[in-house]
């Protein structure tokens, strides 16, 4: 009996050796995953871990978007305990830490994907090559970047094992885990977990409607107690994120999405060539010249694996295994047909009829769930397949070697040079095919060798899953060390804001980790207020927003921003300088160079006149404004405008404040007003969820020029504190919610 056949757990070993050699640059510290991954979601993640290991509440985050409420990120993974306690374990975790926790997750994935498809019965061999492409096929390669989808992804294979398990046998304790497992991967309130969601739901029906009739009277009331459970952990776990995120996305710039912003990242049928082909569409070598972004249209999932198809034709033959072909089989299809988005009217029916499809914009996550069934296809076709046979499996490898060949040679487009490396994966097929010429001894071994190092050519070569460091480049910048060096000048008030202007875009997200402030970030989902009145943008790759009441850097928004500082890259030899704008002086030669805003006004004004105008100010009166001695109400609602109106005219002392301490989720401060009541602007968002209280008492806050918060403190000493509360976000965007529809 080989090796593989005496102990199981050798399989999970094997398995977890070829993770680690499709993924060994990334492990070993040699380059880092790229793209979203460096630039947006290790920030996150860094961000959530460092302030929990100090004890600071990461609800909300001073150093993006001038705020940002963190805690109700969809994609901020701040609820998802495995990757936040590992990014807590050192002090200052870095990206090789962080690259480890994604893939250990992936590995978790496929090692639960292993365990399926071995109670689905499949063969060792099977279950092996079927976890292998979930782990590195098609997408699960192509789309490292997005780790939110990661971990969610990575939940998946358990908690369809635990509802495999639990439809077996049903127990409280096996609901339990289903429930703990599903609340897990919902924590990642992704499109792939809502599909998945779906996914597992239909397969937990027609599961359990063939095994019904074999349940005794107590397997049934086991059953029906044991998903009550499941629900409610679910719930439990998933309902945090889900209100927070709901309250979040009312607020922002992405309450309800157009159907046609679905069109960017849908799917067209040529996308599906790089099933056959991986160069099909030019995305490894060559200009990209397929659908939606070069990453979401990648279907290969290696040439052995898509043979191993072939055996579905005999799988169907066994009524037993009829059921999972046909579920696949039509995930396969839903997937393809929401994948294709708005080039089908299939989508624009979800659209309008299925709650949730109008807060996505990317029908091709749809492609998970293609990687996902086709990963538990080639298991049950491998099963089926007569590789004991000499003239079977030399067939299929000589095809193997033959489809790897012309997927090598494709690796040149458009005068690229040819990409030699990619041809290994076809001789190594050579290779096996001449040792199991005569006995399928090793079968295992050489089989999975080939889908390795199909991978290693193809899906894994470094296009996709590595990129640069940019963190160390932004933290050993000299602007970085300039900016913390002054941006506490007690001048400011408060902590100065940077505008990035021009520059890399690892200064996006990364000022979370340098413990900058920025006016810009990362990330789709934005408060539409401070859209509205700033102008911030996805991220530094976007041009500059242009507002009616700021044209651009420096603007008068800008000013009151606290944005004391912008940073742009050093002009390239030869390329004319278009300067920055007035009012700016260069502070910091280098390759990032720092500029001082000479008109930015401090964190905290203390104004004697409140302006108001039904109409609100006209950009000239906005531009002509004495903001330290004045603000305009710009009331959140007529109650807020009433409640302004009537507190002004006994409100007009001058303020004096002074001990001003701040934290991530408070700000505190005592005034002094011996005249009478004064105003005190802090350059902080006027957010839902920030309180405000005078020497302990709750007080009223006004929405002050355009988006910031304006308080009226009495005559005398007195502690004006702001603290964010999570949950009353929520409540005031359901209050919101409510008022628009009466």
């Amino acid at each position: 009996m080989s090796w593989w056949q005496r102990s199981p757990w050798r399989s999970f070993g094997a398995l977890a050796l070829a993770w680690f050699v499709l993924h060994a640059r990334l492990l070993l510290g040699k380059r880092v995953l790229p793209w979203d991954a460096a630039d947006e979601f290790y920030p996150t993640l860094f961000f959530n871990a460092h302030s929990l290991r100090h004890g600071l509440a990461p609800w909300w985050n001073p150093y993006i978007y001038g705020g940002y409420p963190q805690i109700a990120d969809p994609q901020g993974m701040l609820f998802s305990p495995l990757i936040t306690g590992w990014m807590m374990i050192p002090a200052m975790p870095g990206q090789t830490w962080f690259a480890w926790g994604v893939l250990l997750h992936l590995l978790m994935g496929a090692c639960a994907m292993l365990a399926l498809l071995r109670h689905l019965k499949t063969s060792e061999l099977g279950a092996l090559l079927g976890a292998l492409v979930y782990l590195a096929g098609g997408v699960a390669s192509a789309r490292l970047e997005h780790v939110s989808i990661v971990i969610a992804y990575a939940w998946a294979p358990v908690v369809w094992l635990a509802l495999q398990r639990f439809i077996a046998a049903p127990c409280l304790g096996r609901g339990a885990l289903l429930g703990l497992g599903a609340g897990l991967m919902l924590t990642s309130l992704v499109q792939f977990s809502y599909l998945m969601a779906l996914m597992l739901i239909g397969f937990g029906i027609v599961a359990t409607w063939s095994q019904w009739s074999a349940y005794v009277v107590r397997q049934r009331w086991m059953w029906l107690a044991g998903v009550l459970i499941a629900g409610v952990l679910a719930l439990a776990l998933a309902l945090p994120q889900l209100l927070l995120s709901a309250a979040f996305a009312s607020l922002s710039n992405r309450a309800e999405l157009p159907l046609d912003a679905a069109t960017p990242g849908s799917l067209t049928w040529r996308s599906f060539i790089t099933l056959l082909l991986p160069n099909g569409l030019h995305a490894l070598r060559g200009p990209y010249d397929g659908p939606a972004s070069i990453v979401e249209a990648f279907f290969y999932i290696g040439a052995l694996p898509s043979l191993m198809l072939l055996g579905l034709g005999r799988a169907w033959r066994m009524s037993g295994q009829r059921t999972l072909l046909i579920f696949l089989a039509s995930a396969v299809l839903l997937a393809i047909l929401y994948g294709l988005g708005t080039h089908t009217p299939f989508y624009g029916w979800l659209y309008q009829w299925l709650p949730g499809v109008k807060q996505f914009r990317r029908p091709s996550d749809a492609a998970y769930l293609i990687n996902l069934a086709l990963a538990m296809a080639v298991a049950v076709g491998a099963t089926h397949l007569n590789l004991a046979d000499t003239r079977e499996r030399s067939r299929i490898l000589a095809i193997a070697a033959l489809w790897l060949v012309v997927a090598s040679l494709t690796m040149r487009a458009d005068g690229v040079r040819w990409q030699v490396a990619s041809i290994s994966a076809a001789l190594v097929c050579a290779v096996a095919y001449w040792r199991l010429r005569v006995s399928p001894a090793h079968l295992v071994f050489w089989l999975m060798a080939i889908v390795v190092v199909d991978y290693r050519s193809f899906n894994l070569n470094g296009t996709f899953n590595e990129g640069k460091d940019y963190s160390r480049f932004v933290m050993r910048d000299g602007a970085a060390d300039y900016l913390l060096a002054h941006a506490n000048d007690p001048a400011f008030g408060l902590p100065a804001r940077v505008e990035p202007v021009k520059v890399l875009a690892g200064w996006d997200n990364l000022v979370m980790v340098a413990g900058i402030r920025s006016t810009q970030g990362y990330n789709p989902l934005r408060y539409a207020l401070y859209d509205t009145w700033y102008g911030a943008r996805v991220s530094m790759q976007e041009p500059w927003p242009v507002r009616p009441y700021n044209a651009g850097p420096g603007g008068t928004v800008s000013g009151l921003l606290n944005a004391q500082f912008a940073i742009r890259a050093q002009p390239a030899p030869g390329v004319a300088d278009a300067g920055m704008p007035e009012g700016f002086e260069k502070v910091l030669e280098g390759h990032t160079e720092v500029w001082r805003n000479t008109r930015a006004y401090p964190g905290i004004l203390m104004p004697t006149t409140m302006l108001t105008s039904d109409a609100g100010p006209t950009p000239e009166q906005w531009a002509t404004t004495p903001f330290r001695d004045a603000f305009w109400l710009t009331p959140r609602d007529a109650a807020d405008r009433a409640e302004a109106l009537s507190t002004a005219p006994s409100c007009a002392a001058r303020v004096a404040v002074s001990n001003i301490q701040h934290s991530h989720t408070s700000l505190s401060l005592r005034t002094s007003s011996p005249q009478g009541a004064g105003w005190v602007v802090v350059s902080e968002l006027d957010f839902p969820g920030w309180q405000a209280r005078i020497d302990g008492a709750p007080v009223a806050t006004h929405r002050a020029n355009g988006m910031f918060r304006a308080v009226c403190v009495p005559a005398g000493e007195h502690e004006l504190s702001f603290r964010f509360q999570p949950w009353t976000m929520v409540a005031e965007a359901w209050r919101r919610h409510r008022a628009s529809k009466l």
